[in-house]
């Protein structure tokens, strides 16, 4: 899975890159915006190629619909899509609850080559929820994989590398 900016938006649009095959174009359309656009095979291959480190699935908020988002290795910034607001991952939403910069989902590589997944609350006024304890001001709390979140009344799942979620079923 890759990701790229949509052109109109800023918003992230996620795609299998696999979908497309050397001298055609894949059609892309924003889940944000609306906005179709293409990439050709070349436009795809020249992207620099960020390891699987993950990825959240947003199941359930205001908007109801499934959102998934690529995580990267450091922080990932979660929070609200708002133009103008500096996050890694935008989820959009109506959510009031949810605020722009809610909290820090932090990926780094451990010794057995896999990764650490860690979680922190940006001081959000409603919390950040790991199962049905808030975390604290200053917690980093350590994810398991499936761990559930919720933030405000947005929830996500947290699939490590390589995890088929089809498979956990």
């Amino acid at each position: 899975m890759k990701r790229v900016l949509c052109p109109r938006c800023d918003g992230y649009v996620t795609f299998d890159e696999t979908r497309c095959e050397a001298g055609e174009s894949l059609h892309l359309t924003c889940p944000h915006c609306g906005k179709s656009f293409s990439l050709s095979h070349q436009e795809i291959s020249a992207q620099d190629d960020a390891p699987d480190c993950g990825r959240i699935v947003v199941l359930e908020n205001n908007c109801c619909y499934r959102q998934e988002f690529p995580l990267a290795l450091g922080d990932n910034v979660i929070g609200r899509r708002n133009k103008g607001t500096d996050v890694d991952i935008a989820i959009e939403s109506s959510d009031a609850d949810l605020e722009r910069r809610h909290c820090i989902l932090n990926v780094r590589p451990d010794k057995q080559g896999g990764f650490v997944y860690t979680l922190s609350d940006c001081s959000a006024r409603s919390g950040t929820y790991l199962r049905e304890i808030r975390l604290g001001r200053r917690d980093r709390i350590r994810l398991d994989d499936g761990a559930i979140v919720s933030i405000g009344g947005t929830t996500f799942i947290l699939y490590p590398a390589g995890c088929d979620e089809d498979a956990e079923d």
